[in-house]
Order: structure tokens, then sequence, then C-alpha cells
């Protein structure tokens, strides 16, 4: 019994390997945590990546059909901390890391990390790729269903629930009145010492801010993020992106619904690529 159930299942791992090998780009997220810990082994196993974001589920959103060349480390739920302490286990570091502003001195979640980058099993993950997260038979067989019906898993109704938009955008003024935001010493000691380690490896830092909704754009948790950026990393020694002030449309206050995605995402290229007043990759 035992000796039939060991060969069942070196059949099934050898099938499911080779389906894996030949097909690499299958499979897709079933949820956000798994969403997260595919995109961060993606970007992880890569042999190299020139560009690399980081940022918080504002800047996870960005679609990145328009910048192929900029791996994403912005993950729903977690922190731009997270994406630094990635990118710093990488054996090859990219050259140009943009990092997403708005919320920067958020705390991280040591759970991703740890899970993606301590142990024997990240390790056994880069030598076998069937054992990621991104080929396990419900993300292939999701995969497999969404190719079948030519559905793109970003997209979404165009229209926004003003009710929710304008509840969350209340609740959000109510609590910036209510509670007294400030960037702690401690927040910003420990984005400085990851950002200064990866300077000394020769990685260089461009900030963007992603667009949000006009009335939360100057509350306190945003405005005393900005003023801190500017006195602790000063336009003279760092690039910036220049904000992009056109009125975009937002599922919460924060967060751009699919259609303006995609027009930030144009934006993004547009002055990466040097067609518009800046060109940050020269």
């Amino acid at each position: 019994m035992i000796k039939k159930s060991l060969l069942c299942f070196s059949v099934l791992f050898c099938l499911h390997f080779l389906l894996v090998q030949l097909n690499p780009t299958l499979g897709m997220a079933t949820h956000q945590w798994q969403e997260n810990l595919i995109k961060a082994q993606s970007f992880l196993y890569a042999d190299h990546a020139d560009s690399a974001m980081v940022g918080t589920s504002l800047s996870a959103r960005i679609i990145r059909d328009s910048i192929p060349s900029v791996k994403s480390v912005s993950f729903g739920g977690c922190a731009v901390e997270d994406g630094l302490r990635i990118i710093s286990s990488k054996r090859h570091l990219p050259h140009y890391v943009f990092v997403e502003s708005n919320l920067l001195f958020m705390e991280g979640n040591k759970e991703l990390v740890n899970k993606l980058t301590e142990g024997v099993i990240p390790k056994i993950k880069y030598w076998i790729p069937s054992l990621r997260e991104q080929y396990e038979p419900i993300c292939l067989l999701a995969s497999l269903a969404l190719k079948a019906g030519n559905v793109n898993p970003q997209a979404g109704a165009a229209a926004i629930d003003m009710n929710i938009l304008n509840q969350s955008i209340k609740q959000q003024q109510e609590d910036d009145r209510k509670y007294q935001y400030e960037v702690s010493e401690e927040r910003l000691r420990t984005i400085k010492e990851l950002m200064d380690s990866l300077e000394g490896k020769g990685v260089k830092f461009v900030f963007f801010e992603m667009p949000v909704n006009e009335q939360i754009y100057h509350l306190r948790k945003f405005a005393q993020t900005r003023e801190k950026l500017a006195q602790e990393f000063p336009k003279a020694n760092y690039r910036y992106l220049p904000s992009d002030t056109t009125h975009y449309t937002t599922t919460d206050g924060e967060h751009l619904n699919f259609e303006e995605q995609q027009v930030f995402s144009h934006f993004f290229k547009k002055e990466l690529t040097g067609d518009g007043s800046v060109s940050v990759m020269k």
C-alpha cells in the first residue's frame, strides 16, 4: 500500500513538474496573501531585474503591461519596508528602485518577509519551481478557467459605488481629526537604514506619489509624510517623479479603479521613457 502511494505520488509530481516546465506562465492567485507570495517569488527567483517598485496596495494595483521592465514588489496589506527587505535579500540587486511615498513609514509585515527569506523552504522552491504558490493546483485551474473564458481578472465594472466611496472618505476624515498622526522616529530610522544599505550597494532610489481623492489629499497622514520625506530625502540628493495632478477616480478615496490604473500606468511609463519632462532612466 505504501509503495503504491509513493508510486502514485511520484507519477503525479512528475506530471505536475512537467506541466509547469512546459507552461511557466500558468497559475494565478486566488486571494491577496497568495498574490503577494507569487509576486515576491517571481521577483526573488528571477535572474535579474534592472528596476523594481516598492509600496503598498496603492501602487500594487499599477498595471505593469506598460512598464514590464519595472518589477513590482508592492503588496496588498503590506508596506514599503517589506519590499525593501525582499530586495535586500536578492543576490542581484536592481539599479533603480521606485518608492511609493504615500505611506512610506507604515509598519511592515514580518510574516511575509520571513516566509520568503527564512529557512530551507525558500531555497527548495528556488530549485523546484513547481512547488511555488503560483503552481498550486487551484491556481493552475483558476488560470486555465480564465484563459478558456478569455477574462481579464483585473478588469472590473467602470461604475463606482458612490455610497462606499463617500463613507470611506468621511471615515478617513474623521480618523484624521480624531488621531494625532506622527511619523515615528523608529519607523523613519528603519526605512533610512534599509535604503542606506541598498544605496551602499549601488541602488538608486526614485520617489513617486500615487494619486488619491482630492478630499483626503491633505490629511495629516499624507501631509506629515510629505514633510518628513522632504526633510530626510531632499530633492537635491534623490529623484522624484512629478506628481500627476489629473483628477483620478478611486474606489475608496485611495485605491484607483481599473480604468484609472491604466491611466496612471501610462503616465508612469511616459516619465520613465523620457517622453515627458523627466527621464529617470538616463
